[in-house]
């Protein structure tokens, strides 16, 4: 039998083997609708209230893995250490035989599938109601390791209790709030106190988990990105005061303090403040992040908006900026240096012409390193230029576009796109993106363009059903690089959004599985 027959049999098998995980897929699913729509029926017959939000997401990706492989150096030409060959630059040693370059592997793919559902549920007392959002991961095909956490197959990302009062809002469980130290994920309980119409009160704690992943540290997920995790879970302990006054001038204050379950040492102490207000017709913004562990000022800044004349607006920005690392993970011991930068930007909109448009610009210096030789110093400086553009010449169509260039120390950056979409009503929208960009990153040789298109449309079914998807195919051109090394690839995604129940006080004709 041919290779070709081969190939042809084999697909078949694997086609059918997706069909066959597919369908077992989509009969749990429906098994689960069945049950959280009885379950929903049981709730209500008991005067309470349950309403349950599901996003069903079928994603396809393609990449192109790269190792790395090698030339004799008789095959070179040149004498320095990046050298041309018939592979493209290869990078050679002193005293080696071989010069060095990476390649792309076969192609290979992925189809993970993505089940988030969210259930709200009230009527449990005065005040009283409960949040769960769950995530349940699987795959119909292709190489798993592709998609990341694709084999974690269950994640609770929140499931808490709250009691709401006229002065207070407490939670318990597993949550997660933003504040001005980003996104903090803990198990625990937080208490949230207003104190007139002016001051109010926040104070959390609990066990730390995972930004984004709501795991502990000590999980398996950390150790396979961080070669020394922690060994000990956290304690999350924050406090946040706010205040607001009458004519919206605004400021808050937070402390926060992670130490170890054990308590035989530290792993973060940061405090933050921010602010803002008017002076006359300028509005101020200023926020502040201090590391108090390491005594590293995080950030620092102030923006200026005002409004000018011609439809015209502006902003200008001030900002220190240097990384935050909590004390258990071993980059901070290599001691990032922040950078200084100041921005600007402009806006201008004409609403009767339906366009708007805004250019930006920065300049940054970064601190010293103590690197580098002498003789060659290190960049230590960087800019930033950019644009955007959106009309509107009717109420159903949408042209949008923008472009940006950044240039910093040992990396570069440059993107451009533009994009049609059309929304006859509030069903339905179709849409249309082309994009270009480059990326040179640290000291590589060589440089490449990504230029893609994408198709995205959007489709309301019913008032509680919604459906939507994408498709999209990028091309890679390389220059003075590996001829070998190729990032082309297509992705597509397939989106079902639906809800089981109502809003509170809500009545439907239509029944609570609509």
């Amino acid at each position: 039998m041919s290779r070709g027959a081969l190939d042809t049999i084999g697909d078949a098998r694997r086609g059918l083997a997706v069909t066959i995980r597919m369908r077992a897929t989509l009969a749990r699913h429906a098994r689960c609708l069945g049950i959280l729509a009885a379950s929903t029926m049981a709730l209500t017959a008991e005067a309470q209230g349950v309403r349950i939000t599901g996003f069903s997401s079928l994603e396809y990706y393609e990449l192109q893995p790269v190792a790395e492989d090698s030339v004799p150096v008789s095959q070179t030409i040149g004498s320095s250490t990046i050298r041309d060959s018939p592979a493209g630059p290869v990078s050679c040693g002193e005293a080696q035989s071989e010069c060095y370059y990476f390649k792309s592997l076969d192609r290979q793919h992925t189809l993970p599938l993505i089940q988030d559902i969210e259930a709200t549920g009230w009527g449990l007392g005065t005040g009283i109601s409960a949040y769960v959002h769950v995530r349940a991961r699987g795959s119909l095909g292709g190489v798993n390791d592709l998609y990341p956490r694709e084999n974690d197959h269950f994640d609770a990302l929140a499931a808490y209790l709250e009691l709401a009062r006229s002065a207070f809002v407490a939670r318990a469980g597993r949550q997660w709030l933003t504040s001005q130290l980003g996104l903090n994920n803990f198990d625990g309980a937080s208490v949230d106190y207003r104190a007139g119409d002016r001051f109010s009160f926040l104070g959390y704690g609990g066990w730390s988990l995972i930004q984004g992943l709501s795991e502990p540290p000590t999980s398996s997920a950390l150790a396979a990105a961080d070669l020394l995790p922690p060994d000990s879970r956290g304690v999350l302990l924050g406090v946040v005061a706010r205040y607001r006054s009458a004519s919206g001038n605004a400021f808050s204050a937070e402390y926060q303090r992670e130490i170890r379950t054990d308590r035989a040492g530290l792993y973060s102490e940061r405090v933050a403040l921010d602010g803002s207000g008017r002076l006359g017709a300028t509005r101020l913004d200023g926020e502040l992040q201090a590391d108090l562990a390491t005594g590293a000022l995080n950030e620092l800044s102030l923006r200026a908006s005002h409004s000018l004349p011609f439809t015209l607006s502006g902003t200008i920005e001030g900002r220190h900026y240097t990384p935050f690392f909590p004390l258990w993970t071993i980059w901070g011991v290599f001691s990032p240096v922040g950078y200084n930068e100041a921005r600007g930007e402009v806006r201008w909109s004409s609403i009767a012409h339906g366009l708007s448009l805004s250019a930006d610009g920065s300049y940054r210096m970064y601190e010293d390193t103590h690197t580098g030789l002498t003789f060659l110093p290190l960049r230590d400086d960087g800019w930033h230029v950019g644009s955007t553009a959106s009309w509107r010449p009717r109420a159903t169509w949408l042209v949008t576009g923008a472009y940006g260039r950044d240039i910093g120390f040992g990396a570069s950056q440059s993107s451009g796109s533009a994009a049609l979409h059309w929304t006859p009503s509030d069903r339905g929208f179709v849409g249309v993106t082309g994009t270009a960009f480059q990326n040179i990153y640290e000291f590589s040789v060589g440089s490449g363009t990504v230029t893609g298109i994408i198709f995205d449309a959007g489709l309301r079914l019913t008032p509680d059903l919604r459906i939507a998807g994408d498709g999209a195919i990028y091309q890679h051109v390389g220059r003075d690089m590996p001829r070998v090394v190729n990032w082309s690839q297509r992705r597509a995604s397939l989106r079902l959004e639906w809800t089981l129940g109502s809003e509170p006080g809500f009545r439907s004709g239509h029944g609570l599985a609509r």
